[in-house]
């Protein structure tokens, strides 16, 4: 396995897939995004553990939903970030990808299209009405001298016929193949009752097709949710996810934590705050208090850096102490806070202050 394909290995701890019933927290801010932390979430499910020799991939399916990145883009940087195929996974119904971004607020067009194309324009319609004259013709222009003699035509082969040349170029063409039927699921409504229909009976339908196969759940953005409602509400948001964790074994929620989005939750703010940032913020905090672990990116404090990209925090959730793991993994998993540094090449290193930026 490629360097640039592998997870650092100061973060392989926290990005394996959490235990049964646990729910993984990935926070990031619009300068410092999370996608990074997704790919190898991924590529630690689906891809052998580089601590054993088994090549054999771990029993689970991955429900990727996500609200701000389309299919593309998660197929893209899986490939170039963490080297899995998810066509392919796909393919074997261990990746199912759910779009809450392209077809939640599809854009009509038809009528516009029909109106124009039915009735004519104005210009069209003078142009109609007005008579047609007669215009003398016009001498065809003379030529400066003799037309020269011309010879004998050479003889030539027999000629194709003109109508049978389009025929055998049609006839040459390969028969395009039929388009395979696509594997992603499209969410139409951002109501949070058709939200939970949808995602509830793709997770009972795979759960049915492999019901000893462990399903991990990733919700990316959900918070859009919370836009679309003309009366935001954070506690119908967590009842929702509440409702999809019970059909799941894991669950990884990546949440937007910027100081706009979270000034509500602070106590000296200053301004009244709107009910979409009231419900944001009491979002995340509920969020934060019943996940495993949270992995928070943020940009430096002291500006851009060319071999910085921001800082990863890891820090201990609320549901921490739930955890019945054996007590040496647990000594192995400690709060830490580490620089981190995205590579054009998709490759990702993390290390510590005042280390080099190796792994």
């Amino acid at each position: 396995m490629s360097t640039r394909n592998r997870t650092p290995p100061l973060l392989e701890p926290y990005l394996r897939l959490p235990s049964e019933g646990s729910q993984l927290l990935l926070t990031g801010v619009l300068d410092s995004s999370p996608q990074w932390l997704v790919t190898r979430l991924l590529r630690s499910a689906f891809a052998p553990s580089e601590e054993t020799e088994s090549p054999d991939e771990q029993d689970v399916s991955v429900v990727l939903v996500s609200w701000l990145r389309d299919h593309e883009f998660w197929k893209s940087e899986a490939r170039r970030g963490a080297g899995i195929d998810l066509a392919r996974l796909a393919q074997q119904d261990k990746f199912v990808f759910v779009d809450g971004l392209t077809h939640l607020f599809p854009v009509t067009t038809s009528n516009t299209a029909t109106a124009t194309t039915s009735s004519p324009t104005a210009s069209q319609t003078a142009q109609r009405s007005l008579p047609v004259r007669n215009a003398p013709a016009s001498p065809l222009p003379s030529r400066g001298g003799p037309l020269p003699s011309r010879g004998p035509i050479p003889s030539r082969g027999p000629l194709a016929p003109t109508p049978s040349q389009p025929q055998a170029q049609v006839q040459q063409q390969p028969q395009q193949q039929p388009a395979q039927p696509s594997k992603t699921t499209h969410l139409t409504d951002a109501s949070i009752l058709s939200t939970h229909k949808t995602l509830s009976d793709k997770l009972s339908s795979i759960s049915t097709a492999h019901p000893t196969r462990k399903i991990h759940l990733i919700l990316d953005a959900p918070t859009l949710l919370l836009s679309t409602s003309p009366t935001p509400s954070a506690s119908a948001l967590s009842s929702l996810l509440l409702s999809l964790r019970s059909l799941v074994s894991t669950t990884t929620l990546v949440l937007e934590a910027d100081s706009p989005f979270l000034s509500a939750a602070l106590a000296d703010t200053n301004h009244n705050p709107t009910p979409l940032e009231a419900a944001h913020a009491a979002f995340v905090v509920q969020q934060a208090h019943i996940s495993k672990w949270v992995l928070s990116l943020r940009p430096l404090d002291t500006g851009k850096a060319r071999d910085v990209s921001g800082v990863i925090r890891v820090s201990r959730g609320g549901a921490w102490d739930d955890d019945v793991e054996e007590d040496d993994e647990k000594d192995q998993r400690k709060e830490l806070e580490a620089l981190y540094f995205v590579q054009n090449d998709g490759g990702v290193r993390v290390f510590e202050r005042g280390e080099a930026s190796v792994g």
